[in-house]
Order: structure tokens, then C-alpha cells, then sequence
């Protein structure tokens, strides 16, 4: 944990000490605090300790508190002022050396806590911008046994939000490691004055010890384990901590990876390996070596200098593989033929040298899943960028968003192909359990997918509805979404078009379905036109009647009419179909079989003899359609600069003459870029001018009455036709001007130009659309 480094000792520097830990550890097990008959044999120290705890907890009962909680408990650092009051007590039994003497005496430290009479255990403060701890003291001494479990849970539970931060903090941030010296950290005197390998102090528990001993202040370190275990333990059900062995934890870090898959820092698990490694590798050659000399282990040594003289790591990318270099060093070590006979500095050495290489083979086992976090952690974000583009993209422009599951996991950078194809499978189960899709399948047997954000349907099939017309993929997508839209509304989906008014929804659904009734009395229209032609059939009756009429006039009989009737109906109703409008295909085929026009083809297309000639009879209206097209070329490039996609308010996308010449200035440089024909030009000024005249043709100009205009506001407000086409972006620039209205309501002028412009925006606005060609 950052600021956490200095470790203390006093738990893991020997093997005695490490044997204290470990009867405080056994004495965990044992909840309970016990009245002993033994409290005569305690220092004066303990026994006014004792009286202390003792008041102080009936003055917690006094003020009516039964609940436990870590803030009510009398802390360590309150003892040496506690004890100043008890005139009996020397100055030496004030001492910090005398208060841990007896702590040690009432937690029973040397009896494994079998009759201890009092509690320690720590909790977390925030100080300042740091964390440090308290030691909490408990003994009440009012039944022969005190249950500690609650006090216990109840101090942990006050430290769970620092403890989370600490884990989250040490996750993101990493440990400072020494890069040149990693395992320097490992290397600390011992009594003797000799620099030891100390393996755990790389650990979780380690780091936490250390925080710890922050409450102790100045009285010596008494190792807390059930902290420790309880600490652990919360990080482990968090996913926080990873164990390595029973007593020693690493924390589970944030990888961070670069778009090509490489890490940008080392893993904590890689960082212990090399840490881990580099320590032996120094505890080695201060100890073994000198062993081995002192023998005469000449093989041993050959072997060690040999693998010595090998380079050591160089980059990062080397560094992430270590797991030779580890296995190599790991067998030359185990070789090693520990004397016998020499006395407890060579087993303890052993059990060093052991422990160390326990810890290192667990690490280099445990680096296999850095790989499947970083897959994990790959995965994460694939997902999250997509999961946060479907509704921004369904918002910006209502229509369905076609993703390639496979591409996006590809960019991805995964290399394995059943993870791939797993987090394929993942990815779509995800997208789909939040967000309304529909297959699309293709002839080769694979699918498309396209996804919508159903809270905002409705405006999706409204713009889809009116621009499907001249749009093929608009057109397709109109089906999928009307088959996504009865999906959902059968039942109804509570989130479906949750996300927008409920007012625009009934009024884009009205447009719809009007739009639909047009098209479709359009086509019943075009049916009947496509199979009688009228007109040419009632003249044809008419004819036909008078004729027989004037025949039977003049013959002074009524034959004629009788057997002319019936002739003019089937004469007018063969020329109404002699005379029907054909389909294009029908006048190609018409033209092909008559042989007459040999310039034309097979498919109706001029073919290359007659190409000249065709184009030269047009040269007027092809260049007029040049014209038009560069017009078209050049808006597309400007639109999405000079009326942007994303905005923060609504008005950012309504302009007038002026502003739409500022916008065009600051965006000309990206317009450039997006035109080639604009590129080629160096006068600024006459592209500014090309861009103004092509963005002018492109919207709908409002124009504001003289009297109604006023001097201060746009008298000339131009907005994209799409954007005019939408209802919704209608709806909301109304809204707008009928918030603005309200606030200057007691202003006749403004409230009079506000009206005007809410009455074009949802009554008259067809005006300021193209005219539809019929």
C-alpha cells in the first residue's frame, strides 16, 4: 500500500519472534476473556490497566450505550495519560517498555491467551490524507467470561470503507518497487547485525503490519492476528487478494494495457516474482556461496557462477517472462547440500532458503492467470465501449447501429481463438440481455446484427419511415425495427421509448402512420395506373357512344345503340389498357425487340458506339447535375462541423448568417480535409464562401417578418433540413423557445417572435421542406 513500506520487524525477524506470532494466532481461536485468580501475580502496570478498562467501561454502560462500536473503546495511545493519575506507580512502571511488559502479561502472549483477561485488536483512521490505525483495549471484568466477537466485528466493521479504499488505492497504484534492486525489499539485519532474506515481507499481511504498528506508537510491536486474518479475509471475499500461502496474500492489481495488448506496467504478480527472485539471488551469494566454499562445493558453484554470468532482464517485455530464468535458478538451488552438524544458523538458513522457494514457485504458478485477467480485464472494456455506444449512436442518429461482434472483439487484440470466440459469445449475451436487436441472415450462413436502444424507438422508426423513401438501407432497417417494435410491445416493454416525452411519441407515431396512409393510397394509385390508363378509356366511350348515337339517329332505329353500348364499354376499356403507363422494363423491352435503336442494350444502357452522341445532347443538364452534386459533396464535408452531431444545447445546431459564418472559419481547416476539391484551394476566403453557398442551398431558411423581427435576435435562422424532418428535434427546439417565451413573458416583442417561431417549427414547418416530387 502506498506510504505503507517500512515494515517492522518485530513479527517476522526471527524464529522465536515468528513463534510468538504464531501462539497469538492459536490464541485467536479463543473468543472468550476470562476472570483469572492469577490478576495478584500481574505487574502494578497490568493491574491499573485493568482498574482503567474497567471504569471505563461502566462509564460506556452509564451513558446508556449497549452497542459495540470501535469509537467507544479506550485506545492504546490513552494509557501513558491514564496511567499518570495512579500516584503509586513509578516513573519506570509509566514506561512505554513496562506497558508492553504488561500487555503482554493481561493478553497471556506467553501462554498462548489461555487466561488472558483483556482484548487487543486494531482499527483504521483516516489522518489527514492518511490512514493509520488505533489499538482498541477490552476487558470489562464484570462475568467470568467476556464474549470478544463482538467487539472484534464491530472494530472491523468501523475500518471496512478505509480498508476498501486501501485495497482499491494499492489495486490502481501498484507498490514503488526498486526496478534495479527489486528483492531489496526482502533484505533486513537480523540481531546478529547480518542481512537475512525475510520472504513474507513482500505480503499482504506484511504491508498491513506495518500500518498497525502506527498505533503502537512508541511501545513495541505485538503482532495483531486477527486483524490480519480478518483484513485477509475481507480482501479475499472482494476479489481484492490473491493467496499465495496460507500467511501470505499479494493484492489483485488494475492491469493496464496498451491498444496492442502489452501491459503498460508490470502486474503486482510479475513484480513479486522479480522481487522474490532478485532477493535470493542476493541472500545467495552472501550465504550459500560462503557455505559452499567453506565445503568445497565446487559442482554447486559452477553451476551458480554460470548462471550468474547470464544477462539479467533488459526490458519489460523480458520481465514478463521470467518463468526459465526462475525454474533454472530454482533446480541449481535445490541441489544445494545443506552440512549437517553445524548448528541452528544452517537449518535456519534451510528453512529461509525453502520458504523462499515455496513463495516462488507459488508466484510463478499463479502468473498464468495475469493472462486470463488481462483477457478478462480486454474483455471488460470492449464491452463497456460497446455497451456505451449503442445508446449514444441510437440518440445522435436514430437509426439501428449494425455491429460486428467478431471485429470488435478482434480490435480487441486477443489472440487466443476460443477466448475470442468465447468473448464473442459473452459480448452478444450482454448487448442483448440490455439492449433490442434483430438478426440478419446472410446467404453464406453468417448473421448481421442490428441493436437499438428501445428507449428511444419511436423517433428511430419516425426517421427511419420518412428517409427510407430514398434510402435503400434506411428502407431495410425500417422492417427490423417495426419487427423489433412489435417484439417489444407485445407485451409492452416498460423500458420501450422510455426515454423520450411522451407527447413527441404520440406525434412522431401520428406522422408515421399518416405518412404510411399516403404511401399506401400512393400505391394503390400507381396499381391502377400501372393497369388502365382512364382517361384514354373514357374518351374512347365517349367516342364510340356518339358515333353508334348518331348512326342510330340517322337510321331511325335503336340497333345501333343497343349493340353500341356494350362496344363503347370494351372499346374504352381495351384503350385504357392499350394506353396504360409501362414500366421502364416493359419500354426496354419494347424498344430491344424493335431493332431500331441498336445504340441501346440488352440492360436498357447506351452502349459505347452511340456513348458520344448521347452525351453530347445533355451537356447542359449534366453539368447543371455537376453542378448540384459538388454542391452535395461539399455540404456532406462541412455537415457535421457546421451543425454538430453532439451538442450541449439545442440551439448549438440552429445558426444564422453570421454564426454560420464564424462556424465555418473555425472548422475550416477539418473541412478541408474531408473534400478534396477544398484541399487543391489556398484563398480561405473563396472556400469559406463555396462552403456558406453550398450549407445555404442544403437548409431550411426561416425568414422573420418585419414586424415581427427585432433588432437584437436573429432575424434569419437556418437549420438542417434532416434535422427540420425530425419531430423530435422540432419538438425540442419548440420547447426551447416556449421555455425562453416564459421567462420573458412581460415583453410583447419577444413574446411575439417566440410565437412565431414555435407556431413554423410545429405547424408551417412542411413549408421550409423539399417539395415532393410527383
Amino acid at each position: 500500500m502506498p506510504d505503507q513500506d517500512d515494515i517492522d520487524l518485530t513479527d517476522t525477524t526471527s524464529v522465536s519472534q515468528q513463534a510468538g506470532a504464531e501462539e497469538v494466532r492459536n490464541t485467536s481461536s479463543q473468543s472468550y476473556i476470562q476472570l483469572s485468580d492469577a490478576i495478584g501475580t500481574l505487574t502494578p502496570t497490568a493491574r491499573c490497566i485493568l482498574d482503567e478498562l474497567k471504569d471505563w467501561h461502566k462509564r460506556i454502560e452509564k451513558h446508556g450505550s449497549r452497542e459495540k462500536h470501535a469509537s467507544y473503546l479506550l485506545t492504546l495511545d490513552k494509557i501513558p495519560e491514564a496511567l499518570g493519575k495512579y500516584n503509586n506507580l513509578s516513573g519506570q512502571a509509566k514506561s512505554d517498555q513496562a506497558i508492553y511488559q504488561a500487555l503482554r502479561q493481561i493478553l497471556d502472549i506467553d501462554h498462548r491467551g489461555q487466561n488472558r483477561v483483556a482484548y487487543a485488536y486494531p482499527y483504521l483512521i483516516r489522518s489527514g490524507n492518511k490512514i493509520s490505525s488505533k489499538i482498541a483495549l477490552i476487558a470489562p471484568q464484570k462475568e467470568n467470561k467476556t464474549d470478544t466477537i463482538p467487539y472484534r466485528q464491530a472494530c472491523f466493521h468501523f475500518s471496512q470503507e478505509l480498508a476498501k479504499m486501501l485495497l482499491d488505492n494499492r489495486g490502481k497504484k501498484g507498490r514503488n518497487w526498486d526496478e534495479q534492486n527489486p528483492g531489496s525489499i526482502l533484505l533486513q539485519k537480523n540481531k546478529e547485525g547480518q542481512t537475512w532474506l525475510y520472504p513474507k515481507l513482500a505480503s499482504l499481511e506484511a504491508e498491513v503490519s506495518s500500518l498497525i504498528r502506527k498505533g503502537f506508537g512508541n511501545v513495541p510491536y505485538i503482532p495483531m492476528t486477527d486483524f490480519l486474518e480478518d483484513f485477509v479475509n475481507y480482501a479475499k471475499n472482494n476479489s481484492s487478494a490473491l493467496p499465495i500461502l496460507n500467511d501470505y496474500h499479494i493484492v489483485i492489481d488494475e492491469l493496464e494495457i496498451h491498444s496492442d495488448g502489452s501491459f503498460k506496467k508490470l502486474p503486482e504478480t510479475v513484480n513479486q516474482i522479480l522481487a522474490q527472485l532478485d532477493g535470493l539471488e542476493t541472500f545467495v551469494k552472501e550465504t550459500l556461496v560462503k557455505v559452499a566454499k567453506e565445503n568445497n562445493y565446487e559442482g554447486f558453484l559452477d553451476r551458480l557462477n554460470q548462471y550468474f554470468s547470464e544477462p539479467k532482464f533488459a526490458n519489460n517485455a523480458e520481465k514478463m517472462n521470467p518463468e526459465e530464468k526462475v525454474k533454472k535458478f530454482i533446480s541449481i538451488i535445490e541441489t544445494f547440500p545443506y552440512p549437517s552438524g553445524k548448528g541452528n544458523q544452517i537449518l535456519v538458513l534451510k528453512e529461509t532458503v525453502e520458504l523462499s522457494l515455496k513463495i516462488l514457485k507459488r508466484l510463478t504458478e499463479e502468473k498464468g492467470s495475469v493472462i486470463h485477467r488481462k483477457d478478462d480485464n480486454i474483455y471488460t472494456t470492449v464491452k463497456q465501449a460497446v455497451v456505451a455506444k449503442i445508446p449514444e449512436f441510437t440518440k445522435t442518429n436514430h437509426t439501428l447501429f449494425r455491429i460486428d461482434f467478431e471485429e470488435e472483439v478482434a480490435k480487441a487484440g486477443i489472440t487466443s481463438k476460443e477466448k475470442a470466440t468465447e468473448y464473442v459469445k459473452r459480448l452478444k449475451d450482454d448487448v442483448f440481455s440490455d439492449f433490442s436487436y434483430y438478426e440478419e441472415k446472410r446467404p453464406d450462413g453468417s448473421s448481421a446484427y442490428y441493436v437499438v436502444d428501445h428507449g428511444y424507438l419511436a423517433a428511430v422508426i419516425h426517421k427511419l419511415a420518412f428517409e427510407g423513401k430514398s434510402n435503400p438501407e434506411y428502407k431495410k432497417q425500417l422492417e427490423y425495427a417495426k419487427i423489433i417494435n412489435h417484439r417489444l410491445s407485445n407485451p409492452k416493454h416498460p423500458e420501450l421509448n422510455g426515454k423520450l416525452k411522451p407527447d413527441i411519441i404520440a406525434k412522431m407515431n401520428a406522422e408515421v402512420r399518416n405518412m404510411e396512409q399516403e404511401e399506401e393510397e400512393k400505391a394503390k394509385s400507381d396499381e391502377i395506373r400501372s393497369r388502365f390508363n382512364v382517361i384514354p378509356g373514357i374518351l374512347t366511350f365517349i367516342v364510340s357512344t356518339l358515333i353508334f348515337v348518331t348512326a342510330g339517329y340517322y337510321l331511325r332505329s335503336a340497333v345501333p345503340i343497343f349493340f353500341g353500348v356494350p362496344f363503347s364499354i370494351a372499346a374504352g376499356f381495351f384503350a385504357a389498357i392499350f394506353f396504360r403507363e409501362k414500366t421502364t422494363s416493359e419500354i426496354r423491352e419494347d424498344i430491344k425487340n424493335s431493332g431500331k435503336f441498336p445504340g441501346v442494350s440488352d440492360w436498357g444502357k447506351p452502349s459505347s458506339a452511340s456513348a458520344n452522341t448521347s452525351f453530347s445532347s445533355s451537356d447542359e443538364d449534366s453539368s447543371g447535375g455537376q453542378k448540384e452534386e459538388k454542391l452535395a459533396h461539399i455540404f456532406k464535408a462541412a455537415d457535421n462541423f457546421v451543425f454538430p452531431k453532439r451538442f450541449n444545447k439545442i440551439t448549438d445546431k440552429v445558426l444564422d448568417p453570421k454564426s454560420l459564418k464564424k462556424r465555418i472559419y473555425e472548422n475550416l481547416d477539418n473541412i478541408k480535409r474531408n473534400n478534396m476539391t477544398l484541399a487543391k484551394e489556398k484563398d480561405e476566403d473563396k472556400i469559406a464562401s463555396t462552403v456558406e453557398y453550398a450549407v445555404l442551398q442544403a437548409v431550411s431558411t426561416i425568414i422573420v417578418p418585419d414586424d415581427i423581427a427585432i433588432r437584437d435576435m436573429p432575424n434569419t435562422i437556418l437549420i438542417n433540413r434532416n434535422d427540420m424532418k425530425t419531430a423530435l428535434f422540432r419538438s425540442q427546439l419548440a420547447d426551447f423557445y416556449r421555455e425562453e417565451m416564459n421567462k420573458k413573458k412581460f415583453d410583447k416583442k419577444l413574446v411575439k417572435y417566440y410565437t412565431f417561431l414555435i407556431n413554423t417549427l410545429e405547424m408551417e414547418y412542411y413549408k421550409y421542406l423539399p417539395k415532393k416530387r410527383v
